[in-house]
């Protein structure tokens, strides 16, 4: 009874599995030993699982560690991994060793269980020593995570606690050249196999009729699409761009943890922070031959292009759009290989084409890179849900008239289950034993397998089949029962793996080095036959000792070097000579409409503070008690008009208190803070066309509004000081934001529309001033005939005073001023300049002989011709009784009225023919080979 006990047990059942999974699948060389890790003359390093004898035992099963091995250079970096008897006894000449634990841990990536630096981090580590003290590495730090957060580089979490949650390590993870070349050819030999997997399940299914997988774990997998059954690859291959997971047991050997052969997420942060480090610290990369990761982005693009039998293909990037975790990174890849960032509803299938909609028409697209789920990618086929999507997309693959990166179906190999069964699949396709093991992965789908885990939950983490949601013990509130009777729930859904599925490193924190936990992301690309491995890895941090290192979960990274062991020059690229005309770049109708509404939202934050701050001079400095009680509630009119007429709100502009909540205010209307976040929730629709430069000065911006809180109940003179400063700051970076970006993007319709969307804000702006002016102008004649104060105040708040003085030369009367407003083609906020910049930019983004398009640039060159005609002098009539002028008010109101509201249609116009159109198919442009 006792021995069936024992047999029927799920301890028994896990130990005779895993004695079966090493029978079949005996696992690889240990590179710990082999590829020099340990800083040891031996050959092997003896791993200590064992208790520390103490000073007075005998010495540890390794061997005894003097002080004079442990004390060079770096040791002060190191001294927090020693325990204090260690170093008690490295004083007294006596033997001492490393605090570990009195169980085995996982493998440590920069120290050997001596204690001592592994040989390839001993340079690196004596660098820091030498050069920085823990006061400079913190200082180091700041400026890593200051320039991480100006140039964009985050993970949004899905919760307002986890809120751009990625870091960056000061210190690289180094892979030695012989492991490198073990991973590259582990990593070709698994794409290869599942390549042929995959073509074998979406064809004959012959590993599936001769038993080699069971067919529900494949047919039943959610990530398996009947869709892609007889649909045709690109070039006759699922897998192009893919990502595989890597880690390191407790011997330090390679183990594949998971598979991203169909979805390689993470790319970007990869070469980010090559990018990051190599600025913050360029000293580091001196004297080590470090694999360049630079040009990534422009093979991508190339291997992309390369799939179109097409001689200039057009490529799109495929986002699900802000509200993705990874928008930085899409915008970043987009940005660097020079394509599109295009979401569903930028695309349209016309005719079995796609097409991609833009200012000047309807573009075709060729090829797709595709960072949105199977599932989501057509709602004619899969999720009829979905918005993320172009509807017909499948029917253009289906007709091979676009190409879609990586292809439907090919998400299949990311499927966990496949883990347990990689071995497997390995030998069928090949016929060879896999060269990386695979990180024990159980199915619980099988019932054997199932009950030996859960009778042991603490030894696993339950794992869904893809993305990085997981149950454990020890990492999450649940507890056993609950997730016992959730996996029961769907266990084909669910697999389990060690708890144990990281390595240990060293980071600098807050200027000391603190142990965390990594793994890896190592990524390839298809080259024709041959299967390209980048040298280079995301290396993935978790935030805290015990953490985890998905950035879902909180985790960052560090830079990855591969040293190279032969370094040689580079190859020199191949010249490109360029063509007698070169193709402009399409724009799309979102982009536009992103930076259209960026530049009315800037200009109309800039002038808010441009009035708050004039206000406040000029009652310190220029009016009386009397007249400023006589002017404030002209000043309200000045106020720009919002969108919605009827939402003015409380606005008010005329009390400290009312200058204060316009700026800070959130939920009023119209308030400068809201004004901006509507800026920058467009700026950030547009990372991928935004240059670096003039993003981190947006980021400047964010970050002048986020570090302050609105007190409800300020005095008065702190309330005129925070406005005050804040006002000064939004005044300095709204130029200085218009002015690099002009200096460093494309003169492009997209900044041409941002262009345009400034302009348009400020002819609305004058227009409503200029009937402000009018009425003003009645009342005063009605009351007094002394104006000169009163417009002089208005052209000040205007800030055009100084150049009305200049052109008139003469006291501010109301026939100048209002001319002045309305005509003068030298003064940038007079509405006709504003008008005439409008034409010109629109003119420039015109599609070729589109008459629908056409229409907008009719409405405002009609405008402008119609505001020339006018003369302001006739509404202005000398009178024999009165030295003044007699005023015709009603005519005169009634017409910078009409003129208003046909100022406010050319937003209309502009977006009904330029935002929303999505029928015009524009000329065929010059490729860009001829």
């Amino acid at each position: 009874m006792v021995l069936w006990k024992l047999l029927a047990s799920g301890r028994y059942k896990m130990l005779l599995h895993q004695y079966a999974c090493r029978a079949v699948a005996p696992r690889g060389p240990r590179l710990g030993a082999m590829s020099g890790l340990a800083a040891s003359s031996s050959s092997t390093v003896p791993i200590f699982c064992g208790e520390v004898a103490d000073r007075s035992g005998a010495s540890p099963p390794y061997g005894p560690v003097t002080p004079a091995r442990l004390l060079t250079p770096g040791f002060w970096l190191l001294a927090p991994f020693l325990s204090s008897n260690s170093l008690n006894s490295a004083n007294s000449s006596h033997n001492f060793a490393l605090s570990v634990q009195t169980h085995a841990r996982p493998w440590h990536e920069i120290l050997d269980p001596r204690g001592r630096t592994r040989k390839q981090y001993q340079p690196l580590l004596d660098h820091l020593e030498r050069y920085y003290s823990p006061a400079d590495l913190k200082e180091l730090e700041e400026r890593l995570e200051a320039t991480l957060r100006e140039l964009g580089i985050s993970f949004e979490g899905s919760n307002s606690s986890q809120q751009n949650t990625w870091f960056s390590d000061l210190l690289p993870q180094v892979f030695l050249p012989d492991e490198w070349e073990l991973l590259r050819k582990g990593f070709e030999q698994r794409i290869r196999a599942f390549e042929l997997f995959l073509q074998d399940i979406y064809g004959q299914r012959e590993i599936l009729r001769q038993g080699g997988l069971p067919i529900p774990i494949v047919l039943g997998s959610p990530h398996f699409h009947r869709s892609a059954v007889g649909l045709r690859p690109p070039q006759g291959s699922y897998l192009h761009l893919s990502g595989l997971a890597i880690c390191r047991d407790q011997q330090g050997q390679l183990t594949v943890k998971n598979h991203y052969f169909g979805h390689a997420s993470g790319l970007s942060y990869m070469v980010q922070n090559r990018r990051l480090l190599a600025r913050v610290i360029p000293d580091l990369f001196e004297h080590h031959p470090v694999e360049s990761v630079a040009q990534l982005p422009t093979e991508i693009l190339m291997g992309l292009r390369a799939m179109s039998n097409l001689a200039d293909p057009a490529v799109v990037l495929l986002t699900p759009g802000v509200a993705s975790a990874v928008y930085s990174e899409h915008s970043f890849l987009a940005r660097r290989m020079g394509v599109p960032l295009v979401q569903g509803e930028d695309l349209l299938v016309l005719d079995g084409s796609l097409f991609l909609k833009t200012v000047s028409g309807l573009e075709r697209v060729d090829v797709v890179y595709s960072r949105v789920a199977d599932p989501w990618l057509d709602p004619l086929v899969f999720n009829t849900d979905s918005r993320l999507g172009v509807p017909g997309l499948v029917h253009c693959l289906r007709k091979g008239t676009v190409t879609l990166v990586n292809a439907v179906g090919s998400q299949l190999a990311d499927d966990r289950s496949l883990l347990h069964f990689a071995g497997a699949i390995i030998r069928f396709y090949l016929g060879e034993w896999p060269i990386l093991p695979t990180l024990t992965t159980y199915w619980l789908g099988d019932l054997d397998q199932r009950e030996m885990v859960l009778e042991n939950l603490e030894s696993f983490q339950i794992r869904y089949l893809t993305g990085e949601s997981f149950l454990s013990l020890h990492q999450s509130e649940k507890g056993a029962l609950e997730i016992e009777n959730e996996v029961r729930k769907a266990p084909h859904l669910y697999v389990a793996q060690p708890i144990d599925d990281t390595a240990r490193t060293l980071c600098s924190v807050k200027g000391k080095l603190v142990e965390r936990l990594q793994d890896h992301i190592v990524y390839g690309m298809r080259d024709g036959t041959g299967f390209n491995v980048f040298p280079g890895a995301l290396t993935r941090l978790s935030s805290s000792a015990k953490g985890r290192t998905e950035s879902e979960h909180g985790g960052g990274g560090k830079d990855t070097w591969v040293l190279s062991a032969h370094p040689t020059a580079a190859a020199a690229a191949p010249s490109f000579r360029r063509p007698w005309i070169m193709p402009t770049r399409q724009v799309t109708s979102r982009v536009a409409e992103g930076f259209y509404w960026l530049g009315r939202y800037l200009e109309r934050a800039l002038h808010v503070s441009k009035m708050i701050q004039y206000i406040e001079t000029i009652e310190m400095e220029e009016l009386t008690l009397a007249e400023r009680k006589l002017y404030r509630p002209i000043w309200n009119q000045l106020l720009p008009p919002l969108e919605t007429p009827t939402r003015r709100g409380r606005r008010g502009i005329n009390s400290v208190k009312e200058r204060y909540y316009l700026m800070f205010d959130p939920d009023q209307v119209g308030s400068v803070v809201t004004v901006i976040r509507r800026a920058l929730a467009n700026a950030s629709s547009l990372r991928e066309v935004i240059s670096p430069e003039a993003w981190s000065v947006l980021s400047l911006l964010r970050a002048q509004f986020q570090r302050r809180r609105l007190p409800q109940e300020a005095p008065d003179a702190e309330a005129r000081r925070m406005t005050r400063r804040i006002s000064d700051a939004v005044l300095a970076y709204i130029p200085q934001f218009f002015a690099t970006a002009q200096q460093t993007m494309l003169a492009d319709d997209g900044w041409r529309f941002c262009e345009l969307g400034m302009y348009v804000e400020r002819a609305i702006t004058t227009a409503n001033a200029a009937f402000s002016v009018a009425s003003s102008v009645r009342r005063a004649h009605e009351t007094r005939p002394a104006l000169d104060i009163e417009l002089s105040v208005f052209l000040r708040l205007l800030g055009c005073r100084d150049a009305y003085r200049r052109i008139y030369q003469t006291r501010s009367e109301p026939a100048p001023v209002l001319e002045f407003l309305w005509q003068n083609p030298a003064m940038p906020r007079s509405v006709m300049y504003a008008l005439e910049r409008c034409t010109t930019l629109l003119s420039a983004s015109l599609p070729k002989n589109s008459a629908q398009a056409g229409v907008a640039l009719n409405f405002l060159q009609d405008l402008v011709r119609q505001i020339r005609r006018l003369d302001w002098y006739s509404f202005f009539l000398e009178s024999e009784e009165s030295p003044g002028r007699v005023l015709q008010a009603d005519e005169l109101v009634a017409l910078t009225n009409r003129l208003f509201d046909e100022i406010e249609q050319v937003h209309y116009v502009i977006a009904d023919n330029f935002l929303t159109h999505q029928s015009i198919i524009s000329e065929p442009e010059p490729t860009l080979f001829g």
